[in-house]
């Protein structure tokens, strides 16, 4: 299978060297407007360089593509490459805009083509295996979800607001967990070092049966991933980092302690268990989701339709920062 990257920046390096290493699949070219970089890249995996795709498409027959290129790009090029009947992995957001998303998913539907979304956390061992506890009602039903996603700003990330391109990963988790999209939100939020776009938000999520809270900046000095669920039967932690799962079950029964010692026991102390992950590169198990639905032995995990959701979602959350409005 012949594949190509457009865009090798930070993730589009990574997209290249899991390329690189995987059986039947062969990296045949990349692309990226920086020359410098591209031609460096080129030379490290032994593949040609263009600094225009149109070139790119013009000179390699393609069977999948990966876009790794600023949110704004992504559907003019997309579409060019689905055009070509090439299968196109879209790193995450879809689009810039929901409009824009729709014409990915319309376009890709025509010629017939599979477009994966690169919603990363979707292939997180730890996030695959706290949602199959969470269909077996381990926690009972969930109650509510919490999540910190903060860290420095990127500087290569100047077309889209904190939203749009870090919220939308809790944001498409919770609302997996849901199994829907939610009935209202509410989020605040502003821009600390750039008047181009929102660089923190905290968003509120409705889902009726309980709710979702969004922690999202390019603020603090600290790069947090985390993500905790409270059910009726218990809690859990989720790291993304560290791919690390601690649920705290509810063992004691509903009574009012009688003395303070008691009231630790019951209260202070939960037990911690850890659930047991087998560890993987949640990049690469993305890569081999979009290969394997390729060759037809495996279902894409986040749907095109999915994506467009997202945006949608995200576009919600920056109305009501910009209104101080439920959406």
């Amino acid at each position: 299978m012949k594949v190509a990257v457009v865009g090798v920046g930070n993730m589009g390096k990574n997209h290249t060297r899991i390329y690189s290493t995987l059986k039947n699949v062969e990296l045949v070219a990349i692309c990226d407007s920086n020359k410098k970089l591209g031609k460096e890249v080129g030379k490290q995996y032994g593949v040609p360089f263009y600094e225009d795709y149109l070139a790119l498409l013009e000179n390699n027959k393609l069977d999948a593509v990966s876009i790794v290129v600023p949110t704004i790009l992504h559907k003019e090029i997309a579409i060019e490459f689905i055009k070509h009947k090439v299968n196109v992995l879209v790193e995450k957001p879809l689009a810039d805009t929901s409009s824009a998303a729709i014409d990915i998913v319309r376009a890709a539907k025509k010629y017939n083509v599979k477009l994966l979304v690169g919603h990363i956390e979707r292939y997180n061992p730890a996030t695959t295996r706290l949602l199959d506890l969470i269909k077996k009602k381990y926690f009972g039903d969930v109650i509510a979800i919490n999540s910190t996603r903060v860290g420095l700003f990127p500087p290569q990330i100047s077309d889209v607001s904190v939203v749009t391109d870090l919220a939308v990963h809790d944001m498409d988790i919770i609302s997996k967990i849901a199994g829907r999209q939610p009935d209202r939100v509410f989020a605040v939020g502003g821009s600390t070092f750039t008047n181009m776009h929102h660089d923190h938000a905290e968003i509120i999520l409705d889902y009726g049966n309980f709710s979702g809270f969004v922690q999202v900046n390019w603020t603090t000095p600290v790069k947090i991933r985390k993500l905790t669920v409270t059910g009726t039967k218990g809690y859990v932690e989720l790291n993304y980092i560290t791919q690390k799962l601690s649920v705290y079950k509810r063992e004691y029964k509903l009574t009012a302690p009688k003395k303070f010692s008691e009231f630790v026991v019951k209260f202070g102390e939960p037990e911690k268990k850890r659930v047991r992950i087998n560890k993987k590169e949640p990049l690469r198990a993305e890569i081999e989701n979009f290969i394997d639905s390729i060759s037809g032995i495996a279902k894409l995990k986040v749907s095109g339709e999915e994506g467009v959701e997202a945006v949608k979602l995200a576009d919600r959350v920056i109305s009501s920062i910009k209104t101080g409005r439920i959406t």
